[in-house]
């Protein structure tokens, strides 16, 4: 069974490593106080911008830091010019993506927005881009420090840069009032901060001696990733620019708020995935595996079981809570679609196991051919959605374009990787769990919604039981015996 290192650490990977992510979050009832309803959209827009430069910056560059950390460990000379080779191509990356930005960032804005959502290139656009180039500094730091096994440092950087961010963001919404100054800035100056300590400690580590033989297999392993973060990108966020199309800004608001509020659920899931792939690398690198042991099963089993269990509880907390931090009744509207964006999460354990093999065998070649087909069906179920149904559409795309994605990944997965799970952990349960929230928010509409939310989480608790008890059995004997 899982030991209380592992939920050690996938509380700090969980909580912690979310943190830049959460302190939107934390920031919400101050934006929704101290921006308009258009701006508060506009924000929405410019920070996926930010998220579209920051892949394009990083390159895949995070990703790639971490898979072959492990290949170099044990050659410090080699290790030392691997980080090297990885932190000259973020500058040269990052000047590119400046330059580029500076030349045409203003045509781009003019061809993608109307002048009625004063969409703004120079000032807002610019800092957009460079936040996400620092961010992508700091992100491929915490990565390599996620495979490193270094919690307590992810853990002080990240408390810096959420405490940091939470601040200014403050500051300069009080001083600049509907504005974007707030968030835009309250944005750039701790990513700056972030990026700068993260260059600092690779050097003093690593030092700073790039080797070019490095450049074919980083782009080989890089290329098909980025397409892939691209398309990833498109499935995430491509249904805001849907609805400022059919719709306006101020509905991309009401939307964006409540895919942020579901995304705390995303956030914990991360954590887990970030804690067990390590572990199921180092178990496939030991044994030299190609198939699923029950030893790396228990920790996609208990994935699930945790998912399925916070879900429910957070269908409960949202109504209860969200009303005492944001006062403005427009944003209520965005409570209404909180349980189908977060029943799309029941199945994400199934994402997690079929990326893995993926990218542990360095197939990643297969990954832009999964997104595209994901991407595609995204945009065509958003488009035919959002105009039909407008937020309810692109809700129901969000779920379901969840499970796709799995699909897809499976099918190429499988023909690396030979999986041997038990269903009924993995599959039957996830999908149980999916039609019983559904029945229930259909039957029981009409009545209270915090007893429907205790209603269900007592329904999964008892499945959940009844699935994982010989797991449940063992943990708590084990910890008798302590």
């Amino acid at each position: 069974m899982i030991s209380k290192s592992f939920f050690k650490s996938s509380f700090i990977y969980s909580f912690v490593g979310a943190l830049p992510y959460a302190s939107g979050i934390i920031l919400i009832p101050f934006f929704t106080k101290f921006l308009s309803h258009e701006d508060y959209g506009a924000n929405e827009i410019y920070l996926i911008l930010m998220y579209i430069v920051q892949i394009l910056s990083s390159f895949g560059l995070d990703t790639y830091i971490g898979i072959n950390y492990f290949e170099h460990k044990d050659n410090k000379k080699r290790l030392g010019e691997f980080i090297g080779t990885v932190l000259l191509a973020l500058i040269v990356l990052g000047a590119f993506m400046l330059a580029a930005g500076a030349s045409g960032g203003k045509l781009f804005f003019h061809l993608i927005f109307d002048k009625k959502d004063h969409m703004m290139f120079f000032p807002y656009g610019f800092i957009t881009i460079f936040t996400a180039i620092f961010n992508g500094f700091f992100k491929t730091y915490t990565s390599l420090l996620i495979n490193q096994r270094r919690p307590e440092r992810f853990f002080w950087l990240n408390i810096l840069n959420f405490s940091l961010t939470v601040l200014l963001s403050l500051i300069l919404l009080y001083a600049f009032p509907k504005t974007l100054y707030g968030p835009i800035l309250g944005r750039m100056f701790p990513a700056i901060i972030a990026c700068s300590l993260s260059v600092i400690l690779l050097i003093l580590e690593f030092g700073f001696s790039p080797k070019m033989d490095f450049i074919r297999n980083m782009a080989n392993f890089c290329i098909p990733v980025v397409i892939y973060l691209l398309f990833v990108w498109v499935v995430s966020y491509i249904d805001r620019f849907i609805i400022r199309y059919y719709l306006d800004l101020a509905f991309v608001g009401i939307y964006a708020l409540a895919v942020k509020i579901a995304l705390l659920i995303d956030i914990v899931q991360i954590g887990l995935a970030n804690t067990i792939h390590p572990k199921v690398y180092t178990i496939w690198k030991d044994n030299n595996l190609r198939e699923s042991t029950l030893e790396v099963n228990r920790y996609y089993n208990g994935f699930t079981a945790v998912t399925l269990l916070v879900i429910p509880i957070f269908m409960i907390a949202v109504p209860l809570l969200g009303p005492l931090f944001i006062k403005d009744p427009f944003f209520y509207k965005s409570f209404t679609f909180i349980s189908l964006l977060c029943l799309g999460f029941a199945t994400r354990g199934w994402y997690y196991m079929f990326l893995a093999p993926i990218f542990y065998f360095k197939k990643t070649k297969v990954l832009p051919k999964v997104l595209f087909f994901t991407a595609l069906f995204q945009i065509v179920i958003s488009i035919v959605l959002i105009k039909y149904f407008s937020l309810w559409g692109a809700v129901i795309a969000n779920f379901a374009v969840k499970p796709f994605q799995a699909l897809m990944l499976f099918i190429e997965s499988r023909k690396i990787f030979t999986f041997k799970i038990n269903k009924w952990k993995l599959i039957y349960l996830p999908v149980l769990f999916i039609f019983m929230i559904l029945g229930s928010e259909i039957f029981l509409r009409n009545y209270n919604r915090i007893l429907i939310g205790i209603l269900q989480f007592i329904v999964t608790g008892l499945l959940v039981i009844s699935i994982y008890r010989r797991e449940l059995l063992t943990m708590f004997r084990k910890q008798l015996s302590h």
